[in-house]
């Protein structure tokens, strides 16, 4: 069992690693479409028609594709000027409370947010803009991104438990 729990991690580590990429990807596009576009509109009067709508579409899966890599480095935003005056055992148990109670956050969102995802494609629904397209294939990168935090969560969890 402790063999298929190792492999499975590394798996998830280089499935988030390779996401990471994909936002990293995503954002050099989105850079190079948003110069294009002013460079288009400022010298022949015709931009992108795209883009603004694209760079929506396109900060919403870099959120996602690259939030549980961020976590699993732990170089997100935190305040920890309190953490760093407690003891390692105690500041372990602080992490170790605030990571379980991520977990339950972020299984509570992926749930809901799988729901409301099933709901968007049972009902065809559509986002009409400059493309028209089914609102769930926008929406579906919100319920995977909160997934993959929910399982890093699930590993932050474990390790702060072993430092008590």
């Amino acid at each position: 069992m402790m063999k298929f729990i190792s492999a499975a991690d590394k798996i998830f580590d280089v499935v988030i690693r390779y996401l990471c990429y994909l936002a990293a990807a995503i954002l050099v596009v989105m850079s190079i479409s948003i110069s294009l576009d002013v460079i288009l509109r400022y010298t022949i009067n015709n931009p992108l028609k795209w883009v603004f709508e694209g760079t929506e579409y396109a900060l919403l899966f870099i959120t996602f594709l690259a939030a549980t890599w961020v976590l699993k480095k732990d170089e997100h935003v935190k305040l920890d000027l309190a953490l760093d005056a407690l003891g390692p055992r105690l500041r372990a148990g602080v992490n170790a409370f605030t990571s379980l109670l991520m977990v339950v956050v972020c299984l509570v969102i992926t749930w809901s947010s799988v729901k409301y995802t099933i709901y968007l494609f049972q009902h065809d629904v559509t986002i009409i803009r400059y493309y028209t397209i089914p609102k769930f294939t926008i929406y579906f990168i919100i319920p995977v991104g909160f997934f993959l935090l929910f399982i890093q969560s699930l590993k932050r969890t474990y390790q702060y438990l072993r430092q008590i």
